[in-house]
């Protein structure tokens, strides 16, 4: 049978890219073709082989006990590609490709992560090199309609919840924020402290501890990954991930609006009929556009 193209209600996607995918989704069930989808965009994009165990310590490949993959490195892997599929389109896309390459990735995938937020909201995102300058070089700039918003992302790495550790990340990244326009500190915790007694109570404090010294952020984003087992140790479970957007009372440069932020991101693979909260995104209907015409032939 001959068939159109169908990707080309995708925007600047490479027509080799869709090609390659829709001739290995024979391969596949729909499921398994997400993850394979979006660990080809890391290789397409970035040069990185998401499904190499070399490749990051963040991807966490491992077997369960059961010997299946976790599925917490799948869902990793499918939040990056499709971060990178949805972030294609903007300004600051080969820049956030250049750190994702050559950086940690943990703490790279977050800003980019970041930046996503607000492109969802309806923002153009600008990134651009380090220059060495104070107060230039924060991760990114958000803007629309005449309003901008400076962005920083710091990932803390400690074990455990410390007021000190956070206190002392925001007031660092403060200084690499100017003061000319409106700005939001993005505050990465490890899952290991969610478990912490009354941490929002904590976050809250050291936040209104840190607002009162300081009118130049606009808000602090404290963001939080967390894995919930269906079964001990099984191959399938819930990854998602939580925001709390604390907003200063009096900043110098207020921010009109952030509701556009949505409190968790999540994925659930404990069963494979329902879908996901964020399946309707552009990245799943790309992909299922390629799935459904996987036996085709194109002309």
């Amino acid at each position: 049978m001959i068939i159109k193209r169908i990707d080309f209600m995708f925007e600047n996607v490479p027509e080799r890219l869709t090609d390659y995918l829709r001739s290995a989704a024979v391969d596949f069930d729909r499921e398994s073709f997400y993850y394979f989808a979006a660990a080809y965009l890391g290789l397409f994009y970035l040069g990185k082989n998401f499904t190499d165990p070399e490749t990051s310590d963040f991807l966490n490949i491992r077997r369960t006990s059961r010997g299946g993959i976790w599925y917490g490195h799948s869902g990793r892997v499918i939040l990056i590609g499709e971060t990178l599929f949805l972030m294609r389109l903007c300004p600051g896309f080969s820049e956030f490709c250049r750190r994702l390459r050559g950086r940690d990735l943990r703490s790279t995938y977050f800003e980019m992560y970041a930046a996503r937020m607000f492109c969802e909201g309806g923002y153009e995102i600008r990134a651009k090199p380090e220059v060495g300058i104070r107060r230039e070089d924060f991760d990114f700039q958000a803007l629309v309609e005449g309003e901008a918003v400076n962005v920083e992302v710091t990932a803390l790495t400690a074990d455990s919840f410390s007021a000190r550790t956070v206190e002392n990340a925001l007031n660092q990244k403060r200084k690499q924020l100017p003061d000319t326009d409106a700005a939001i500190i993005f505050c990465i915790l490890p899952e290991s402290w969610a478990t912490t007694p009354n941490l929002g109570q904590a976050l809250g404090l050291v936040t209104k501890r840190f607002f009162e010294g300081t009118r130049r952020i606009s808000a602090v984003v404290f963001v939080i990954e967390m894995h919930v087992d269906i079964e001990q140790d099984g191959p399938v479970g819930r990854l998602s991930i939580h925001h709390v957007c604390l907003l200063h009372p009096n900043p110098r440069h207020p921010i009109r609006s952030l509701a556009f932020f949505k409190e968790t991101w999540q994925t659930d693979t404990s069963s494979i009929e329902l879908p996901t909260q964020r399946r309707e995104t552009e990245f799943f209907r790309w992909a299922d556009s390629i799935f459904v015409n996987r036996n085709e032939t194109l002309s």
